[in-house]
């Protein structure tokens, strides 16, 4: 066996001096040398089997060493006096065998201090003896109370380990703040909110923040808090997680889980609603993501099934407002347009005059008989705002606009007997009658004015159609047609006058486009009369589809609320040059076709019919059969097939209508 180097001799050696056993930083200390040294040394003894690890606790001090019963056996032999620096008070034994105890077998442990110890100094001897005894053991009954006492140490180690955890795990408590646990959040409301965990116990040092399994950025630590900015982050389920060390007891774990969700709800409905025939009950239903909340137009719809079903009993009389939002906050708003299916129509003006008039309402009889028209288009209050039929109306009677000609009723009956359909034209806003009534009485805000206060004296006056009254006058005249029989209310003069809108006054309205005035009329009146089975139309210029603003005429958002549009592009008002044709009076086909494909192209997508008028009467070009044949063919060509024809004169060319 090898002889111990000078270095392990001196660590032999102080643990002879210590009784046995000490740690190794208590070793390096005392004899000089790192631990690196020193865990060298104590390998070599441990291999020669004079020394072993007597264990540790992790935590709380090093490992300690302590000499095995060979070890105090040859220890003092091998620590003679060959070393230099031996501490004062310890001789160097008279007797060195190096040799003695390396050879096997070991001699049995002997109950008395070896002989060649004797020359150690009377501490080391003490030291010695105490060692060896303890090594060949003691009386029976003393090594029953070390043992009782190491039982007792032990179990009071372990009642004081148990303590310390107890009170680890007691303490030991994490808040969070910032964030909502498992809430809906928008993108747009997360970022940029900070998330904060405040930590009572634990070792806050080595805390871990983690985003969905990865650790985090951008992480600061204030003593007892953990603050996290929450970056933009993608849609979807997120999971925020802070693990705290407990020192002994392992990991406590904090964790907050959202949801972010930036995606408006969808609604399977389409803006534009296929034609539903009125009087049909309109069935709306779809698939939508349960728990949206959903409501179109008064009616909030259940949707927890993940789907929506709603019923009316007919076509609404203008758009339905949809509105749906997620438990995010996220919204779809739109509204749904439900076109009537506007039934085919043929027809011909007929003043209320005419249809007093034996022989020009012949001339509409024979039209029907021969199958060439299926509709009338009657008067009810015409340019002048005389009401032709007997009427009830209170204010009517004031004004003494009342012609008392017919009995609508009467007439309505008529013309349903002969199998055709009866459109009422209302001259709306262009109404002298009612413009003189309004002066004389001093209520000059029924009336457009200039801008110094007195009527205006277009077309002998033009009533406002921002004023209470005035609506409610012609709402009344519709609705009691309506209870008459009549098939649909067709509007005219719905609209401001002709030029600058700076030279007129409209009392009520605080200026500018008073196209909004106008379509609100037609939506009031499209409520009305959807309610009374009736249709809903309204007159336009030719030069609306494009220029409708120099007359409030919005022709998309009238759209919304009539179910039909009936545009005047007769060939006589269009300019030269207009749409490229050079003389659209002598060019009917081209100048009809070329207006009516605009207005094609602005209503495109709305559903809402084009029932154009036609021109039956000469200006400077005479006109026959073949040029209002040719404005038939080109909206036919256009694929409209529905028209009314105008003759202020009520006489229509006959020849020029076909026979359907």
């Amino acid at each position: 066996m090898p002889l111990l180097a000078p270095a392990d001799r001196r660590i032999l050696r102080e643990l002879l001096v210590r009784g046995g056993s000490a740690e190794i930083g208590e070793i390096g200390a005392a004899v000089s040398l790192n631990s690196q040294a020193v865990q060298a040394s104590l390998g070599t003894l441990q291999h020669s089997g004079i020394a072993t690890p007597a264990g540790s606790v992790p935590g709380l001090r090093g490992t300690r060493w302590a000499l095995t019963p060979h070890g105090f056996e040859v220890g003092p032999s091998l620590v003679g006096n060959d070393l230099a620096g031996v501490p004062e008070g310890l001789e160097a034994p008279k007797v060195a065998d190096p040799a003695q105890g390396w050879g096997f077998p070991w001699r049995p442990p002997k109950t008395e201090a070896p002989l060649y110890a004797d020359g150690l100094s009377r501490r080391a001897r003490r030291v010695a003896d105490r060692a060896v005894i303890s090594a060949v053991g003691r009386p029976r009954e003393r090594r029953r109370g070390g043992r009782a006492i190491a039982v007792i140490l032990l179990l009071a180690a372990t009642i004081g380990v148990g303590f310390v955890a107890v009170g680890a795990l007691r303490v030991t408590e994490i808040t969070i703040s910032g964030i909502t646990a498992s809430s809906m959040l928008r993108p747009s409301e997360l970022e940029g909110s900070v998330l904060e965990f405040t930590v009572s116990g634990g070792d806050l040092a080595t805390a871990q923040m983690l985003l969905d399994g990865l650790p985090v950025s951008g992480v600061q630590r204030y003593e007892d808090r953990i603050v996290w900015q929450v970056p933009g982050l993608t849609e979807g389920f997120h999971e925020v997680t802070l693990d705290v060390n407990r020192r002994f007891f392992g990991i406590e774990r904090a964790a907050i889980s959202f949801t972010l969700d930036g995606t408006p709800p969808v609604v399977d409905l389409p803006e534009v609603h296929d034609p539903v025939p009125l009087g049909e009950p309109l069935v709306l239903a779809g698939p939508i993501e349960a728990g949206v909340s959903l409501q179109i137009g008064d009616q909030v719809l259940d949707t927890s099934t993940g789907s929506f079903s709603l019923t009316l009993a007919g076509p609404p009389g203008g758009p339905l407002a949809v509105r749906a939002a997620d438990a995010a906050g996220n919204t779809t708003e739109f509204d749904i347009i439900v076109p009537i299916g506007y039934p085919h129509t043929t027809g011909v003006h007929v003043s209320a005059a005419a249809w007093d008039h034996d022989g020009l309402r012949s001339g509409i009889v024979d039209l029907i008989e021969q199958g060439r028209i299926n509709t009338v288009q009657l008067d009810l209050k015409d340019e002048s705002g005389y009401i032709g039929h007997r009427t009830s109306i209170p204010l009517a009677r004031q004004v003494g606009s009342s012609k008392d000609l017919f009995d609508l009723r009467t007439a309505i009956d008529e013309l349903h007997d002969m199998g055709v359909r009866v459109i009422g034209r209302i001259v709306a806003f262009r109404d002298p009658t009612l413009t003189r009534y309004a002066v004389s009485t001093g209520n000059l805000d029924w009336v457009l004015q200039t801008p110094d206060g007195r009527p205006l004296s277009n077309y002998n006056g033009f009533t406002n159609f921002n004023n209470d009254t005035v609506r409610k006058y012609n709402l009344d005249i519709a609705a009691e047609a309506a209870a008459a029989g009549i098939d649909d209310i067709l509007w005219d003069y719905m609209r401001r006058p002709e030029g600058d809108l700076a030279g007129m006054g409209i009392p009520g309205w605080d200026g500018g486009d008073p196209s909004p005035i106008i379509v609100s009329f037609l939506a009031e009146s499209g409520r009305m009369l959807r309610e009374m089975q009736v249709f809903h139309g309204v007159s336009v210029f030719g030069i609306s589809a494009r220029r409708g603003q120099f007359i409030a005429q919005d022709i998309g958002a009238m759209s919304d609320h009539v179910d039909y549009v009936a545009p005047m592009v007769y060939p006589s008002h269009w300019g030269r040059g207009e749409y490229g044709v050079a003389h659209p009076e002598a060019q009917p086909y081209d100048i009809t076709y070329a207006s009516l494909a605009d207005f094609q192209d602005v209503l495109a997508g709305t559903n809402t019919a084009v029932v154009p008028w036609l021109q039956d009467f000469s200006m400077r070009v005479n006109y026959g059969a073949a040029e209002v044949r040719a404005q038939i063919d080109a909206a036919a060509d256009l694929g409209i097939s529905d028209w009314l024809l105008w003759d202020p004169t009520v006489t229509y060319t006959t020849e020029g209508l076909p026979v359907s």
